[in-house]
């Protein structure tokens, strides 16, 4: 385990990781590189390109340990090269097979750091770009960002980032973890690990919409988070209400008297920000009076959830038992969400 009080010593995370190959070797074959000649000079290879790698290090602890890997890269040199004239036309050959392998190294690890950099603010976090890059390059195998702010004066949360190495030694985002305090309930921390799939990447305000109880559409399927069912680790339950369970959030719009809306986009616009799970502004028509509402959509009971001003519940619209109530009108112009306050 690294010293804390140190910066992190590369040099030494990768020579422990060939020691940790190297018992593995011991364990399934029983061999050793002082009893292999090909594993000792796979040894050599792997130590001389650790050498080759870091050798511009300002680091004193790499440094120090580059000098100690200098003498064991001319002890093992020796024993597998006894002849000088070979030392010195296998070291011309190896140090350019190096330095190109470097290079090539370096032009993935750059397209690496570009993907993440782009994912990580597709999903909608900060630039993060200086953070990631240092902490790529200590060359450990996982490692997380932690990132605090205020939504507004009563509501905070935190989002911890996961990333891991690959297979091919690639960064990979594996998910985030975020937490909603309400400073009115402190004793209330909502917390959930999104994890990084393909079929459901949430977006850090889907996040913030779905631990504050709302849902969120995603590849025609709606999801809300049930802070009723935890399991065993903890977590809540993320409840899923597929295509065919029928709810038609178009048709339970329309169902309810909002002021009208003038054209398409307007409408797709208000769709569009229900789906991922906004509480959106908007006008309410009743008794021939404008009332200025909230209204989310509730997809487990295939309806709308409407709040007047100070957010306090009016009803459940639903299209069902809207449609007989009240008079058909669509939404208004200027919407706007709750989240972009």
């Amino acid at each position: 385990m690294m010293n804390p009080q140190f910066p992190v010593n590369r040099v030494e995370m990768e020579f422990s990781q060939w020691k940790a190959r190297e018992e593995r070797f011991n364990t399934l074959f029983s061999i050793t590189p002082a009893k292999n000649r090909s594993l000792l000079a796979e040894k050599l290879r792997q130590f001389e390109r650790i050498r080759t790698k870091y050798r511009s290090s300002k680091n004193i602890e790499e440094q120090h340990t580059l000098r100690i890997l200098k003498m064991e890269i001319q002890r093992m040199s020796k024993q597998l090269y006894p002849s000088f004239i070979s030392r010195i036309l296998r070291k011309i050959i190896t140090s350019t097979q190096n330095q190109l392998s470097l290079r090539s190294e370096a032009k993935k690890d750059e397209r690496n750091f570009n993907s993440l950099n782009e994912e990580v603010q597709r999903i909608g976090f900060p630039d993060l770009s200086e953070k990631l890059k240092n902490l790529i390059d200590k060359e450990q195998e996982n490692f997380s960002i932690p990132l605090s702010y205020y939504l507004n004066e009563k509501e905070k949360i935190t989002h911890t980032l996961s990333f891991s190495k690959n297979a091919e030694g690639h960064f990979e985002l594996d998910g985030f973890k975020s937490s909603l305090q309400n400073n009115s309930r402190p004793e209330d921390i909502r917390e959930y690990y999104f994890k990084n799939a393909l079929e459901n990447n949430f977006k850090v305000n889907e996040a913030y919409n779905l631990l504050s109880g709302r849902s969120v559409e995603h590849n025609q399927s709606w999801f809300q988070l049930d802070f009723n069912d935890r399991d065993a680790s903890g977590s809540y339950h993320l409840k899923e209400f597929r295509n065919e369970y029928a709810y038609d959030l178009e048709k339970t719009l329309k169902a309810i008297p909002l002021k009208e809306i003038s054209n398409t986009y307007e409408m797709e616009k208000l769709k569009h920000a229900l789906r991922q799970g906004d509480s959106v502004s908007a006008v309410l028509i009743k008794n021939g009076r404008e009332n200025q509402v909230y209204i989310e959509a509730n997809p487990q009971f295939r309806s709308l959830n409407i709040y007047d001003q100070h957010f306090r519940k009016i009803q459940k619209a639903s299209s069902k038992n809207q449609a007989a109530a009240l008079p058909k009108q669509s939404v208004q112009k200027g919407i706007k969400s709750k989240m972009q306050q």
